[in-house]
């Protein structure tokens, strides 16, 4: 908020730059989910105090998820794809970013026209919300480390452990963490109860820091450090159940007669083959909302139209990451959108100048999530014409890193 402030950024350009700024966070975080999410609370609210098109902002900001989601090193969707694909990380996101800028440039003109020509809202007034301190910026340091930790090749607990600590550091040197304050408590909190060794200790810096104290029956952990292990328990859940559904395909002979019909009837080229590897995981996760758990349940089939005509573990990676990191934030039913719309329903009580009119139904925003667009455009082309194509004998994968 305070760059756009500072550079003048009208209406007409904030979803261009929207898209911009989603796409880094994305990409240093690794969450498209945790970016829409943040973007749909602090820059649509922004945007819309410009005078924005509402729809068109929404658009820009999942634009902006699918691009780290499908760039990051550190998203999940990366780690899939390389490890399906026995592919190194380092290797795929560097193999991966001429196609993200392929389809990125086009996107960010795209959100320039549209935004000059689409109807814009009246400015939002008297909402008292001010422009931020250039000392923001700073926080791009820990992304910056945890995507160049990543792409060097560090173990990807590695690269987040160091973003981790470099944000925390940060934040205690800027003022927004108190090592004796309340405000470390929000990462991390101990509520242990009001008795035995704790209260034996209540001069302990810790006390109040990340150890409360409550009555017994509140006892437990919190902060964002647990919620966020804990938000990821029914993605695993729902993981481990895909995982053993198509365990049973194979026990059960399904997967291997749906394998042999693929090859002996559709892939019978490398470019057909191509083909139906992008369009085969384009129909699975528009039945599969969540993108991660849409990429294991079509993964063994990549890997073995790939193998078949020796398509090197990179290109395998990119086909299947690209298509489901984009339509996941595109389908209006998908995980990534509705996360947006959830967000969105609660800022009426967040902002009392944000009204239940401003919210944007995900019907209404597929046709705007450019960058999402072009991705599956992109491989489509790259598939029919062969850009950016590599065989086993072009480049040998490393070792893939397990995690």
């Amino acid at each position: 908020m305070w760059a756009a402030n500072a550079a003048e950024v009208g209406a007409a350009l904030f979803p261009a730059v929207t898209f911009l700024l989603a796409g880094l966070l994305a990409t240093g975080i690794g969450t498209g989910y945790g970016t829409t999410i943040a973007f749909v609370t602090l820059v649509f609210p922004a945007g819309l105090l410009l005078g924005t098109n509402p729809i068109l902002l929404f658009g820009a900001i999942l634009s902006g998820a699918v691009f780290g989601d499908n760039l990051a090193p550190v998203s999940d969707t990366t780690i899939v794809s390389a490890v399906t694909q026995d592919a190194d990380i380092g290797g795929v996101v560097a193999s991966r970013v001429k196609y993200a800028v392929a389809a990125a440039v086009p996107a960010f003109a795209a959100f320039l026209i549209a935004g000059a020509t689409m109807t814009t809202t009246d400015p939002a007034a008297g909402s008292g919300v001010t422009a931020g301190a250039a000392w923001g910026l700073l926080h791009l340091i820990p992304v910056a480390i945890v995507i160049g930790t990543a792409i060097r090749g560090r173990h990807i607990v590695e690269a987040v452990s160091w973003g981790l600590f470099t944000a925390f550091v940060l934040n205690v040197m800027l003022g927004y963490f108190d090592l004796v304050d309340v405000g470390v408590s929000d990462v991390l909190v101990f509520m242990a109860p009001e008795s035995g060794l704790v209260t034996a200790l209540d001069t302990a810096p810790l006390i109040g820091a990340v150890i409360e104290t409550v009555p017994a029956g509140e006892a437990g952990v919190g902060g964002s450090l647990y919620n966020g292990a804990v938000g990821f328990f029914p993605l695993i859940v729902l993981t481990l159940l895909i995982v053993a559904g198509a365990q049973i395909m194979r026990q059960g002979g399904g997967f291997e007669a749906l394998q042999r019909w693929l090859l002996d009837t559709v892939a019978t080229t490398v470019r057909r083959a191509e083909v139906t590897m992008v369009l085969g995981t384009a129909m699975v996760n528009a039945m599969v909302t969540i993108n991660t758990a849409a990429e294991i349940a079509i993964a063994p089939y990549i890997r073995t139209l790939g193998r078949r005509f020796n398509i090197n573990g990179y290109r395998r990676a990119n086909i299947l990451d690209a298509n489901t990191s984009a339509l996941g934030y595109i389908f209006p039913w998908g995980g990534g959108v509705l996360a947006g719309y959830s967000a969105m329903q609660t800022l009426p009580d967040e902002y009392g100048w944000f009204t239940v009119d401003m919210v944007v139904n995900p019907a209404a925003v597929f046709p705007y999530v450019f960058h999402g667009w072009f991705l599956v455009a992109v491989f489509l082309i790259a598939a029919v014409t062969g850009f950016g194509r590599e065989y086993v004998s072009d480049r040998e994968s490393e070792e893939v890193s397990r995690v």
